[in-house]
Protein backbone atom coordinates (compact mmCIF):
# COMPACT_ATOMS: atom_id res chain seq x y z
CA UNK A 1 0.00 0.00 0.00
CA UNK A 2 1.39 3.41 -0.97
CA UNK A 3 1.90 6.15 1.63
CA UNK A 4 -1.01 8.14 0.20
CA UNK A 5 -3.34 5.12 0.21
CA UNK A 6 -2.36 4.30 3.77
CA UNK A 7 -3.09 7.85 4.90
CA UNK A 8 -6.47 7.72 3.16
CA UNK A 9 -7.25 4.35 4.82
CA UNK A 10 -6.27 5.72 8.23
CA UNK A 11 -8.47 8.76 7.72
CA UNK A 12 -11.38 6.59 6.56
CA UNK A 13 -11.02 4.23 9.54
CA UNK A 14 -10.80 7.18 11.91
CA UNK A 15 -13.86 8.72 10.31
CA UNK A 16 -15.80 5.46 10.66
CA UNK A 17 -14.80 5.18 14.29
CA UNK A 18 -15.94 8.69 15.13
CA UNK A 19 -19.11 8.48 13.06
CA UNK A 20 -19.91 5.24 14.89
CA UNK A 21 -19.08 6.95 18.17
CA UNK A 22 -21.34 9.85 17.19
CA UNK A 23 -24.25 7.48 16.53
CA UNK A 24 -23.68 5.71 19.85
CA UNK A 25 -23.16 9.00 21.66
CA UNK A 26 -26.46 10.42 20.37
CA UNK A 27 -28.22 7.17 21.24
CA UNK A 28 -26.56 7.13 24.67
CA UNK A 29 -27.50 10.75 25.34
CA UNK A 30 -31.13 10.12 24.43
CA UNK A 31 -31.19 6.83 26.37
CA UNK A 32 -29.52 8.39 29.41
CA UNK A 33 -31.89 11.35 29.35
CA UNK A 34 -34.76 8.90 29.31
CA UNK A 35 -33.04 6.94 32.08
CA UNK A 36 -32.68 10.10 34.15
CA UNK A 37 -36.31 10.94 33.43
CA UNK A 38 -37.20 7.43 34.61
CA UNK A 39 -35.24 7.80 37.86
CA UNK A 40 -36.92 11.10 38.72
CA UNK A 41 -40.55 9.90 38.90
CA UNK A 42 -39.39 6.50 40.19
CA UNK A 43 -37.61 8.17 43.12
CA UNK A 44 -40.63 10.35 43.73
CA UNK A 45 -42.96 7.29 43.67
CA UNK A 46 -40.79 4.93 45.71
CA UNK A 47 -39.10 7.42 48.05
CA UNK A 48 -35.55 7.07 49.35
CA UNK A 49 -36.21 3.72 51.06
CA UNK A 50 -37.91 2.22 48.01
CA UNK A 51 -35.10 3.49 45.80
CA UNK A 52 -32.64 1.85 48.18
CA UNK A 53 -34.44 -1.48 47.80
CA UNK A 54 -34.42 -1.09 44.02
CA UNK A 55 -30.69 -0.35 44.12
CA UNK A 56 -30.05 -3.38 46.33
CA UNK A 57 -31.50 -5.67 43.66
CA UNK A 58 -29.92 -3.93 40.69
CA UNK A 59 -26.18 -4.50 41.51
CA UNK A 60 -26.77 -8.26 41.81
CA UNK A 61 -28.62 -8.20 38.49
CA UNK A 62 -25.78 -6.22 36.90
CA UNK A 63 -23.15 -8.61 38.29
CA UNK A 64 -24.91 -11.73 37.03
CA UNK A 65 -25.63 -9.98 33.75
CA UNK A 66 -21.89 -9.49 33.22
CA UNK A 67 -21.12 -13.03 34.34
CA UNK A 68 -23.67 -14.32 31.83
CA UNK A 69 -21.83 -12.62 28.97
CA UNK A 70 -18.33 -13.65 30.16
CA UNK A 71 -16.62 -10.97 28.05
CA UNK A 72 -17.88 -12.63 24.87
CA UNK A 73 -19.58 -9.53 23.32
CA UNK A 74 -16.42 -7.40 23.51
CA UNK A 75 -14.28 -10.29 22.28
CA UNK A 76 -16.82 -10.87 19.52
CA UNK A 77 -16.70 -7.23 18.39
CA UNK A 78 -12.91 -7.32 18.38
CA UNK A 79 -12.66 -10.58 16.43
CA UNK A 80 -15.36 -9.56 13.93
CA UNK A 81 -13.56 -6.27 13.27
CA UNK A 82 -10.24 -8.07 12.79
CA UNK A 83 -11.73 -10.73 10.47
CA UNK A 84 -13.56 -8.10 8.41
CA UNK A 85 -10.31 -6.16 8.08
CA UNK A 86 -8.77 -9.37 6.70
CA UNK A 87 -11.75 -9.91 4.36
CA UNK A 88 -13.01 -13.05 6.16
CA UNK A 89 -16.65 -14.00 6.99
CA UNK A 90 -17.99 -13.17 10.46
CA UNK A 91 -21.53 -14.51 10.76
CA UNK A 92 -20.36 -17.83 12.20
CA UNK A 93 -18.88 -16.08 15.23
CA UNK A 94 -22.24 -14.61 16.18
CA UNK A 95 -24.07 -17.94 15.93
CA UNK A 96 -21.51 -19.67 18.14
CA UNK A 97 -21.49 -16.80 20.63
CA UNK A 98 -25.29 -16.78 20.91
CA UNK A 99 -25.36 -20.51 21.76
CA UNK A 100 -22.81 -20.05 24.55
CA UNK A 101 -24.46 -16.86 25.85
CA UNK A 102 -27.88 -18.52 26.00
CA UNK A 103 -26.45 -21.40 28.03
CA UNK A 104 -24.60 -19.10 30.45
CA UNK A 105 -27.62 -16.83 30.84
CA UNK A 106 -29.91 -19.75 31.63
CA UNK A 107 -27.59 -21.19 34.29
CA UNK A 108 -27.15 -17.83 36.03
CA UNK A 109 -30.87 -17.01 35.82
CA UNK A 110 -31.68 -20.27 37.63
CA UNK A 111 -28.97 -19.53 40.19
CA UNK A 112 -30.31 -16.02 40.84
CA UNK A 113 -33.85 -17.33 41.32
CA UNK A 114 -32.71 -20.11 43.64
CA UNK A 115 -30.50 -17.83 45.77
CA UNK A 116 -32.98 -14.92 45.97
CA UNK A 117 -33.52 -15.41 49.70
CA UNK A 118 -29.79 -15.68 50.38
CA UNK A 119 -29.02 -12.43 48.52
CA UNK A 120 -31.71 -10.59 50.44
CA UNK A 121 -30.32 -11.89 53.75
CA UNK A 122 -26.72 -10.97 52.88
CA UNK A 123 -27.77 -7.42 52.04
CA UNK A 124 -29.65 -7.05 55.31
CA UNK A 125 -33.11 -6.48 53.79
CA UNK A 126 -35.40 -9.52 53.42
CA UNK A 127 -37.99 -7.49 51.47
CA UNK A 128 -35.88 -7.69 48.29
CA UNK A 129 -36.29 -11.48 47.89
CA UNK A 130 -39.22 -11.22 45.46
CA UNK A 131 -37.35 -8.63 43.42
CA UNK A 132 -34.49 -11.05 42.78
CA UNK A 133 -36.96 -13.71 41.66
CA UNK A 134 -38.63 -11.27 39.25
CA UNK A 135 -35.39 -10.07 37.69
CA UNK A 136 -33.79 -13.54 37.30
CA UNK A 137 -35.25 -14.51 33.85
CA UNK A 138 -34.13 -11.15 32.46
CA UNK A 139 -30.50 -12.30 32.67
CA UNK A 140 -31.10 -14.66 29.72
CA UNK A 141 -32.49 -11.81 27.60
CA UNK A 142 -29.61 -9.49 28.48
CA UNK A 143 -26.96 -12.07 27.54
CA UNK A 144 -28.54 -12.55 24.11
CA UNK A 145 -28.85 -8.78 23.59
CA UNK A 146 -25.17 -8.36 24.43
CA UNK A 147 -24.22 -10.95 21.81
CA UNK A 148 -26.10 -9.20 19.00
CA UNK A 149 -24.70 -5.81 20.02
CA UNK A 150 -21.16 -7.17 20.04
CA UNK A 151 -21.51 -8.51 16.51
CA UNK A 152 -23.02 -5.29 15.15
CA UNK A 153 -20.26 -3.24 16.81
CA UNK A 154 -17.60 -5.45 15.28
CA UNK A 155 -19.20 -4.75 11.90
CA UNK A 156 -18.88 -1.03 12.83
CA UNK A 157 -22.68 -0.77 12.52
CA UNK A 158 -23.56 1.12 15.69
CA UNK A 159 -27.19 2.05 14.97
CA UNK A 160 -28.75 -1.15 16.40
CA UNK A 161 -26.94 -0.65 19.71
CA UNK A 162 -28.08 2.97 19.91
CA UNK A 163 -31.69 2.20 18.97
CA UNK A 164 -31.94 -0.82 21.27
CA UNK A 165 -30.66 1.33 24.16
CA UNK A 166 -33.42 3.85 23.50
CA UNK A 167 -36.06 1.09 23.21
CA UNK A 168 -34.97 -0.28 26.59
CA UNK A 169 -35.35 3.10 28.27
CA UNK A 170 -38.68 3.99 26.64
CA UNK A 171 -40.30 0.68 27.60
CA UNK A 172 -38.78 0.76 31.08
CA UNK A 173 -40.07 4.29 31.56
CA UNK A 174 -43.59 3.48 30.39
CA UNK A 175 -44.04 0.03 31.93
CA UNK A 176 -41.86 0.45 35.02
CA UNK A 177 -43.38 3.75 36.16
CA UNK A 178 -46.88 2.62 35.22
CA UNK A 179 -46.63 -0.57 37.29
CA UNK A 180 -44.96 1.25 40.21
CA UNK A 181 -47.79 3.77 40.35
CA UNK A 182 -50.38 0.99 40.03
CA UNK A 183 -48.78 -1.11 42.80
CA UNK A 184 -47.84 1.64 45.31
CA UNK A 185 -51.21 1.38 47.13
CA UNK A 186 -50.11 -2.17 48.03
CA UNK A 187 -46.90 -0.90 49.60
CA UNK A 188 -43.32 0.05 48.71
CA UNK A 189 -42.21 -3.55 48.12
CA UNK A 190 -44.94 -4.10 45.52
CA UNK A 191 -44.05 -0.82 43.78
CA UNK A 192 -40.36 -1.83 43.62
CA UNK A 193 -41.36 -5.17 42.09
CA UNK A 194 -43.42 -3.29 39.50
CA UNK A 195 -40.36 -1.27 38.51
CA UNK A 196 -38.34 -4.48 38.14
CA UNK A 197 -41.04 -5.96 35.89
CA UNK A 198 -40.57 -2.88 33.72
CA UNK A 199 -36.91 -3.84 33.25
CA UNK A 200 -37.92 -7.32 32.09
CA UNK A 201 -40.39 -5.89 29.57
CA UNK A 202 -37.77 -3.47 28.22
CA UNK A 203 -35.26 -6.28 27.56
CA UNK A 204 -37.88 -8.34 25.69
CA UNK A 205 -38.59 -5.43 23.34
CA UNK A 206 -34.89 -4.67 22.78
CA UNK A 207 -34.13 -8.31 21.93
CA UNK A 208 -37.01 -8.49 19.44
CA UNK A 209 -35.68 -5.39 17.67
CA UNK A 210 -32.08 -6.71 17.50
CA UNK A 211 -33.16 -10.13 16.18
CA UNK A 212 -35.30 -8.47 13.49
CA UNK A 213 -32.41 -6.15 12.53
CA UNK A 214 -30.02 -9.09 12.33
CA UNK A 215 -32.25 -11.01 9.92
CA UNK A 216 -32.68 -7.92 7.73
CA UNK A 217 -28.93 -7.30 7.63
CA UNK A 218 -28.16 -11.02 7.44
CA UNK A 219 -29.61 -11.17 3.94
CA UNK A 220 -26.45 -9.45 2.72
CA UNK A 221 -24.34 -12.20 4.26
CA UNK A 222 -25.93 -15.21 2.55
CA UNK A 223 -23.53 -17.99 1.74
CA UNK A 224 -21.35 -17.52 4.81
CA UNK A 225 -20.83 -20.84 6.53
CA UNK A 226 -21.98 -21.00 10.15
CA UNK A 227 -19.60 -23.69 11.40
CA UNK A 228 -16.81 -22.32 13.56
CA UNK A 229 -13.58 -24.28 13.83
CA UNK A 230 -12.16 -25.37 17.16
CA UNK A 231 -9.23 -23.01 16.63
CA UNK A 232 -11.52 -20.02 16.02
CA UNK A 233 -13.60 -20.84 19.09
CA UNK A 234 -10.49 -21.23 21.22
CA UNK A 235 -9.16 -17.90 19.96
CA UNK A 236 -12.43 -16.12 20.75
CA UNK A 237 -12.63 -17.47 24.29
CA UNK A 238 -8.95 -16.74 24.87
CA UNK A 239 -9.73 -13.12 24.05
CA UNK A 240 -12.97 -13.21 26.07
CA UNK A 241 -11.49 -14.52 29.32
CA UNK A 242 -9.41 -11.48 30.39
CA UNK A 243 -12.11 -9.15 29.07
CA UNK A 244 -14.65 -11.02 31.20
CA UNK A 245 -12.53 -10.46 34.30
CA UNK A 246 -12.39 -6.71 33.59
CA UNK A 247 -16.10 -6.57 32.82
CA UNK A 248 -17.09 -8.32 36.04
CA UNK A 249 -14.96 -6.19 38.37
CA UNK A 250 -17.04 -2.98 38.33
CA UNK A 251 -20.40 -4.77 38.85
CA UNK A 252 -18.69 -6.83 41.55
CA UNK A 253 -17.68 -3.59 43.23
CA UNK A 254 -21.29 -2.34 43.13
CA UNK A 255 -22.55 -5.66 44.48
CA UNK A 256 -20.09 -5.47 47.38
CA UNK A 257 -21.36 -1.95 48.06
CA UNK A 258 -24.90 -3.29 48.32
CA UNK A 259 -23.72 -5.82 50.92
CA UNK A 260 -21.23 -3.68 52.85
CA UNK A 261 -22.81 -0.22 53.11
CA UNK A 262 -26.24 -1.12 54.50
CA UNK A 263 -24.85 -3.69 56.93
CA UNK A 264 -22.07 -1.40 58.22
CA UNK A 265 -24.55 1.45 58.65
CA UNK A 266 -26.84 -0.89 60.62
CA UNK A 267 -23.85 -2.01 62.70
CA UNK A 268 -23.15 1.63 63.52
CA UNK A 269 -26.65 1.99 64.95
CA UNK A 270 -28.60 3.27 61.93
CA UNK A 271 -32.10 1.79 61.54
CA UNK A 272 -32.68 -0.54 58.57
CA UNK A 273 -35.04 1.81 56.74
CA UNK A 274 -32.70 4.79 57.24
CA UNK A 275 -29.64 2.74 56.18
CA UNK A 276 -31.44 1.54 53.04
CA UNK A 277 -32.55 5.12 52.29
CA UNK A 278 -29.00 6.52 52.62
CA UNK A 279 -27.63 3.78 50.38
CA UNK A 280 -30.44 4.58 47.94
CA UNK A 281 -29.41 8.25 47.78
CA UNK A 282 -25.79 7.40 46.91
CA UNK A 283 -26.51 4.58 44.48
CA UNK A 284 -29.64 6.16 42.97
CA UNK A 285 -29.82 9.96 42.43
CA UNK A 286 -26.08 10.64 42.90
CA UNK A 287 -24.64 7.83 40.78
CA UNK A 288 -27.33 8.34 38.12
CA UNK A 289 -26.18 11.93 37.56
CA UNK A 290 -22.49 11.00 37.63
CA UNK A 291 -23.08 8.22 35.11
CA UNK A 292 -24.80 10.46 32.56
CA UNK A 293 -21.61 11.91 31.00
CA UNK A 294 -19.77 8.62 31.61
CA UNK A 295 -22.27 6.74 29.44
CA UNK A 296 -21.70 9.19 26.59
CA UNK A 297 -17.94 8.63 26.85
CA UNK A 298 -18.41 4.85 27.14
CA UNK A 299 -20.12 4.92 23.74
CA UNK A 300 -16.75 6.03 22.43
CA UNK A 301 -15.04 3.25 24.40
CA UNK A 302 -17.33 0.66 22.76
CA UNK A 303 -16.23 1.85 19.31
CA UNK A 304 -12.55 2.06 20.25
CA UNK A 305 -12.05 -1.69 20.77
CA UNK A 306 -13.02 -2.96 17.28
CA UNK A 307 -11.59 0.10 15.52
CA UNK A 308 -8.17 -0.01 17.19
CA UNK A 309 -8.10 -3.81 16.89
CA UNK A 310 -8.62 -3.52 13.13
CA UNK A 311 -5.76 -1.02 12.89
CA UNK A 312 -3.52 -3.31 14.96
CA UNK A 313 -4.20 -6.26 12.64
CA UNK A 314 -3.40 -4.05 9.63
CA UNK A 315 -0.18 -2.97 11.42
CA UNK A 316 -1.40 0.60 11.14
CA UNK A 317 0.52 2.09 14.08
CA UNK A 318 -0.38 5.60 13.02
CA UNK A 319 -4.07 4.70 13.06
CA UNK A 320 -3.78 3.17 16.54
CA UNK A 321 -2.11 6.31 17.90
CA UNK A 322 -4.51 8.73 16.21
CA UNK A 323 -7.61 6.93 17.45
CA UNK A 324 -6.17 6.49 20.93
CA UNK A 325 -5.13 10.13 21.32
CA UNK A 326 -8.42 11.54 20.09
CA UNK A 327 -10.57 9.21 22.21
CA UNK A 328 -8.59 10.06 25.36
CA UNK A 329 -8.79 13.79 24.66
CA UNK A 330 -12.56 13.57 24.14
CA UNK A 331 -12.93 11.76 27.48
CA UNK A 332 -11.29 14.69 29.27
CA UNK A 333 -13.14 17.29 27.20
CA UNK A 334 -16.50 15.83 28.26
CA UNK A 335 -15.59 14.63 31.76
CA UNK A 336 -13.86 17.70 33.21
CA UNK A 337 -16.61 20.29 32.58
CA UNK A 338 -19.30 17.80 33.66
CA UNK A 339 -17.55 17.21 37.00
CA UNK A 340 -17.11 20.92 37.74
CA UNK A 341 -20.73 21.64 36.74
CA UNK A 342 -22.01 19.06 39.24
CA UNK A 343 -19.80 20.48 41.99
CA UNK A 344 -21.05 24.03 41.46
CA UNK A 345 -24.72 23.48 40.66
CA UNK A 346 -25.54 20.45 42.85
CA UNK A 347 -27.63 22.56 45.32
CA UNK A 348 -29.62 24.01 42.41
CA UNK A 349 -29.96 20.90 40.25
CA UNK A 350 -31.01 18.25 42.79
CA UNK A 351 -34.14 20.01 44.17
CA UNK A 352 -35.41 20.38 40.59
CA UNK A 353 -34.87 16.73 39.68
CA UNK A 354 -35.88 15.15 42.98
CA UNK A 355 -38.57 17.31 44.60
CA UNK A 356 -39.92 14.41 46.67
CA UNK A 357 -36.75 14.21 48.78
CA UNK A 358 -36.87 15.87 52.18
CA UNK A 359 -34.66 18.87 53.00
CA UNK A 360 -32.38 16.62 55.07
CA UNK A 361 -32.09 14.07 52.26
CA UNK A 362 -31.38 16.81 49.70
CA UNK A 363 -28.63 18.24 51.87
CA UNK A 364 -26.98 14.82 52.17
CA UNK A 365 -27.38 14.17 48.43
CA UNK A 366 -25.69 17.48 47.56
CA UNK A 367 -22.70 16.58 49.75
CA UNK A 368 -22.46 13.11 48.22
CA UNK A 369 -22.62 14.45 44.67
CA UNK A 370 -19.90 17.02 45.32
CA UNK A 371 -17.60 14.30 46.71
CA UNK A 372 -18.06 11.82 43.85
CA UNK A 373 -18.33 14.36 41.00
CA UNK A 374 -14.63 13.89 40.22
CA UNK A 375 -15.46 10.26 39.36
CA UNK A 376 -16.88 11.57 36.08
CA UNK A 377 -13.36 12.43 34.90
CA UNK A 378 -11.48 9.50 36.37
CA UNK A 379 -13.96 6.74 35.47
CA UNK A 380 -14.46 8.17 31.97
CA UNK A 381 -10.75 8.24 31.20
CA UNK A 382 -10.29 4.85 32.89
CA UNK A 383 -12.95 3.30 30.63
CA UNK A 384 -11.12 4.59 27.56
CA UNK A 385 -7.76 3.32 28.82
CA UNK A 386 -9.28 -0.09 29.61
CA UNK A 387 -10.80 -0.30 26.11
CA UNK A 388 -7.48 0.64 24.52
CA UNK A 389 -5.60 -1.94 26.59
CA UNK A 390 -8.15 -4.58 25.53
CA UNK A 391 -7.77 -3.59 21.88
CA UNK A 392 -3.97 -3.82 22.17
CA UNK A 393 -4.24 -7.26 23.83
CA UNK A 394 -2.88 -5.93 27.15
CA UNK A 395 -5.97 -6.58 29.25
CA UNK A 396 -3.97 -7.95 32.19
CA UNK A 397 -2.86 -4.42 33.13
CA UNK A 398 -6.48 -3.30 33.34
CA UNK A 399 -7.32 -6.33 35.52
CA UNK A 400 -4.53 -5.56 37.99
CA UNK A 401 -5.50 -1.88 38.21
CA UNK A 402 -9.15 -2.65 38.90
CA UNK A 403 -8.38 -5.37 41.45
CA UNK A 404 -6.19 -3.03 43.51
CA UNK A 405 -8.82 -0.28 43.20
CA UNK A 406 -11.64 -2.53 44.47
CA UNK A 407 -9.53 -3.79 47.39
CA UNK A 408 -8.84 -0.18 48.41
CA UNK A 409 -12.55 0.62 48.16
CA UNK A 410 -13.60 -2.34 50.32
CA UNK A 411 -11.10 -1.47 53.06
CA UNK A 412 -12.08 2.20 53.10
CA UNK A 413 -15.82 1.45 52.98
CA UNK A 414 -15.62 -0.77 56.07
CA UNK A 415 -13.32 1.67 57.90
CA UNK A 416 -15.01 4.97 57.06
CA UNK A 417 -18.76 4.21 56.94
CA UNK A 418 -18.74 3.20 60.59
CA UNK A 419 -17.46 6.68 61.58
CA UNK A 420 -18.72 9.16 58.98
CA UNK A 421 -21.76 7.31 57.67
CA UNK A 422 -22.65 7.07 53.99
CA UNK A 423 -20.11 9.80 53.21
CA UNK A 424 -17.50 7.12 53.84
CA UNK A 425 -18.95 5.16 50.92
CA UNK A 426 -18.61 8.24 48.71
CA UNK A 427 -14.98 8.76 49.74
CA UNK A 428 -14.21 5.08 49.13
CA UNK A 429 -15.78 5.32 45.67
CA UNK A 430 -13.61 8.35 44.87
CA UNK A 431 -10.43 6.55 45.97
CA UNK A 432 -11.35 3.49 43.90
CA UNK A 433 -11.84 5.62 40.78
CA UNK A 434 -8.53 7.42 41.37
CA UNK A 435 -6.64 4.14 41.85
CA UNK A 436 -8.14 2.52 38.75
CA UNK A 437 -7.51 5.65 36.68
CA UNK A 438 -3.87 5.92 37.79
CA UNK A 439 -3.15 2.24 37.14
CA UNK A 440 -4.65 2.10 33.64
CA UNK A 441 -3.10 5.46 32.72
CA UNK A 442 0.41 4.38 33.75
CA UNK A 443 0.03 1.05 31.90
CA UNK A 444 -1.14 2.71 28.68
CA UNK A 445 1.63 5.33 28.76
CA UNK A 446 4.19 2.57 29.35
CA UNK A 447 2.93 0.59 26.34
CA UNK A 448 2.32 3.42 23.87
CA UNK A 449 4.54 6.22 25.19
CA UNK A 450 1.69 8.70 24.79
CA UNK A 451 1.95 11.62 27.22
CA UNK A 452 -0.99 14.00 27.59
CA UNK A 453 -0.09 15.68 30.89
CA UNK A 454 -0.10 19.17 29.36
CA UNK A 455 -3.49 18.54 27.77
CA UNK A 456 -4.94 17.30 31.09
CA UNK A 457 -3.51 20.29 32.96
CA UNK A 458 -5.06 22.73 30.50
CA UNK A 459 -8.38 20.87 30.75
CA UNK A 460 -8.36 21.31 34.52
CA UNK A 461 -7.48 25.01 34.17
CA UNK A 462 -10.41 25.47 31.78
CA UNK A 463 -12.62 23.64 34.27
CA UNK A 464 -11.59 25.90 37.17
CA UNK A 465 -12.23 29.07 35.17
CA UNK A 466 -15.59 27.68 34.04
CA UNK A 467 -16.50 26.81 37.64
CA UNK A 468 -15.68 30.34 38.82
CA UNK A 469 -18.00 31.75 36.14
CA UNK A 470 -20.68 29.30 37.26
CA UNK A 471 -20.29 30.32 40.91
CA UNK A 472 -20.60 33.99 40.00
CA UNK A 473 -23.78 33.34 38.03
CA UNK A 474 -25.23 31.11 40.77
CA UNK A 475 -24.71 33.86 43.36
CA UNK A 476 -26.65 36.35 41.23
CA UNK A 477 -29.59 34.22 40.02
CA UNK A 478 -31.78 32.97 42.88
CA UNK A 479 -34.30 30.78 41.03
CA UNK A 480 -33.06 27.17 40.86
CA UNK A 481 -34.43 26.36 37.40
CA UNK A 482 -33.20 29.62 35.84
CA UNK A 483 -29.81 29.37 37.55
CA UNK A 484 -29.30 25.78 36.38
CA UNK A 485 -30.39 26.47 32.79
CA UNK A 486 -28.28 29.64 32.46
CA UNK A 487 -25.40 27.92 34.23
CA UNK A 488 -25.44 25.06 31.75
CA UNK A 489 -25.39 27.46 28.78
CA UNK A 490 -22.72 29.78 30.24
CA UNK A 491 -20.46 26.95 31.45
CA UNK A 492 -20.65 25.13 28.10
CA UNK A 493 -19.87 28.32 26.18
CA UNK A 494 -16.98 29.31 28.48
CA UNK A 495 -15.43 25.84 28.43
CA UNK A 496 -15.72 25.47 24.65
CA UNK A 497 -14.20 28.93 24.10
CA UNK A 498 -11.30 28.12 26.47
CA UNK A 499 -10.78 24.70 24.86
CA UNK A 500 -10.35 26.37 21.48
CA UNK A 501 -8.22 29.17 22.93
CA UNK A 502 -5.77 26.77 24.59
CA UNK A 503 -5.71 24.45 21.58
CA UNK A 504 -7.32 21.46 23.30
CA UNK A 505 -9.21 20.82 20.06
CA UNK A 506 -7.13 21.21 16.91
CA UNK A 507 -8.34 22.21 13.45
CA UNK A 508 -7.68 18.75 12.06
CA UNK A 509 -9.56 17.06 14.91
CA UNK A 510 -12.70 19.12 14.34
CA UNK A 511 -13.11 17.40 10.97
CA UNK A 512 -13.91 14.12 12.72
CA UNK A 513 -16.36 15.49 15.31
CA UNK A 514 -20.15 15.87 15.14
CA UNK A 515 -21.42 19.36 14.20
CA UNK A 516 -18.06 20.10 12.61
CA UNK A 517 -19.37 23.04 10.55
CA UNK A 518 -20.47 24.88 13.68
CA UNK A 519 -17.28 23.94 15.56
CA UNK A 520 -15.16 25.02 12.60
CA UNK A 521 -16.85 28.44 12.55
CA UNK A 522 -16.39 28.90 16.32
CA UNK A 523 -12.76 27.78 16.07
CA UNK A 524 -12.17 30.38 13.38
CA UNK A 525 -13.58 33.11 15.63
CA UNK A 526 -11.59 32.13 18.73
CA UNK A 527 -8.24 31.40 17.07
CA UNK A 528 -8.52 34.07 14.39
CA UNK A 529 -4.75 34.61 14.24
CA UNK A 530 -4.20 31.11 12.83
CA UNK A 531 -6.49 31.81 9.90
CA UNK A 532 -5.00 35.27 9.25
CA UNK A 533 -1.58 33.65 9.11
CA UNK A 534 -2.90 31.20 6.49
CA UNK A 535 -4.34 34.07 4.44
CA UNK A 536 -1.04 35.96 4.37
CA UNK A 537 0.87 32.98 3.03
Amino acid sequence: MSGKSRREAIKANKGRMLSGAAVLAVGSIVAKMLGALYRVPLTNVLGAEGMGMYQLVFPVFALFMVLSTAGIPTALSRMVAEKRAEGQPTKKYLVSAIVVLAALGTVLAIMTFALAGKFAAWQGNADTRTGFMIIAPTIILVSLIAGFRGWFQGEMYMLPTAVSNIIEQVVKLAVGIGLSVAFIPRGVVAAVNGALLGIAASEVCALVYLVATYFVRGRKLKGERLHISRGDAKAMFAVAFPIAIVAVLMPLSNFLDSVILVNVLKGAGVAQDAATAQYGLLSGPVNSLVNMPIVVIMSLAVVVVPSVSASRVQRDIGGVMLKSRLSIKLAYLIGVPSAFFFMVFAPRLLPIIYPALSAEQLELTVKLLRVVAANVVMLSAMQIYVSLLQALDKTKYAVLSLVFAIIAKIILSVALVRYIGIMGGAVASLVMAATAFAGTNVAFVKICGMHLEKNVGLNLLCGVIMALCGLALSSIVKNNILATALGLIVCAAVYLWLAFLFGLIGREEIEYLPMRKLLRALHRIVRFWEYKKDETR
